[in-house]
This record gives structure tokens, C-alpha cells and sequence, in this order.
């Protein structure tokens, strides 16, 4: 009895377990596909990165496209058709009242603050006149361009090391 008793027990042990192989492959692979979605998940994240800034780009652009609508008389006089990416100083116009030049002077100060808070390193252009119309300009630094220079950029665009372009052309 006592042979078939210890016979049986070394059958249970063969049948019963897993070996320590089987365990290392199968936290292998569990780890592998744990890596595969994180990477997923931070690529997901940068591509929501990258069009939160192209929203704020395209909504940037239109503010000042608005800002010109509201201020013809001031596009009419040619206050408008070269807005560099600086920060002029301005008259407050939102507390006193102003020509239509100090006005543009104002959109372009305004506008441009708004983007140098909005998008990191944004700053916008304004290039055109009346006649052929406007383009509109906006800049900013991307980091998921991992120092890359946009191939699809307009050819309007100065080229930068990640630096995005979001360019606008408008007939106010």
C-alpha cells in the first residue's frame, strides 16, 4: 500500500501545476500588451495635444478676422496690412474712445497677447491689403514635432524647428 500511495502522490504533483516556464512566458506577455496600451494611451494623448492647439489657432485667426470686420473703416485706411508678430503699445480703447488707426493698433496688441497666453511661443501676422485680400498668420511652438520641421507647412510659413503654421487667408 505503501508504494502505490507514493506513486499516486508524485502523479498528482506532475498533473497539478504549472511550471515556473509557463509563468515567466505568461508575465511576458501580459507585460508586452500593458506596454502596447500605454503607448497607445500617450499616443492618444498627444494627438489630442496637437489639436487643442490647432482649435486655438483656427479660433485665434478668427478673432482677428472679426476684429477687422468690426473695424472696416480702419482696413479701409490700410491699418491692417502689416501686423508683425511684436506686441505694439496701444490706447486702451475698451475705457476711452479711439480712431480707427489706434483702434487696429489695439486689435493687433490684444490679439497678440491672447496668443502668446493661448499657444506656447504663439505669436500671428497679419499680411495683405483691401484689394487682394488678407493672410493671417499664426505661429507656435509644437514639442511633439520632436524637433522636426513641418513638411506640410504653407510655403508662407517660415520654417522652424518645431514650429507650427496655421495660416488663413480672408476677405473682410
Amino acid at each position: 500500500m505503501r508504494i502505490n500511495r507514493v506513486f499516486l502522490i508524485r502523479n498528482q504533483m506532475r498533473v497539478n501545476g504549472f511550471s515556473l516556464i509557463e509563468v515567466l512566458i505568461t508575465i511576458l506577455i501580459v507585460s508586452f500588451g500593458l506596454l502596447s496600451m500605454a503607448a497607445l494611451v500617450v499616443s492618444g494623448a498627444r494627438g489630442n495635444n496637437v489639436a487643442y492647439y490647432r482649435s486655438i489657432a483656427s479660433k485665434q485667426t478668427e478673432d482677428i478676422a472679426d476684429r477687422m470686420r468690426a473695424n472696416i473703416a480702419g482696413v479701409t485706411a490700410g491699418a491692417y496690412n502689416a501686423l508683425s508678430a511684436s506686441i505694439p503699445s496701444s490706447s486702451d480703447c475698451a475705457a476711452s474712445a479711439c480712431s480707427a488707426t489706434q483702434m487696429a493698433a489695439y486689435d493687433h496688441a490684444q490679439w497678440n497677447t491672447a496668443n502668446a497666453r493661448l499657444l506656447p511661443g504663439g505669436v500671428g501676422t497679419v499680411t495683405g491689403n483691401l484689394t487682394v485680400g488678407y493672410v493671417i498668420t499664426l505661429m507656435w511652438t509644437e514639442k511633439e514635432m520632436n524637433g522636426d520641421i513641418d513638411p506640410n507647412a504653407d510655403p508662407s510659413c517660415p520654417v522652424g524647428v518645431n514650429t507650427r503654421c496655421f495660416v488663413t487667408r480672408i476677405a473682410p
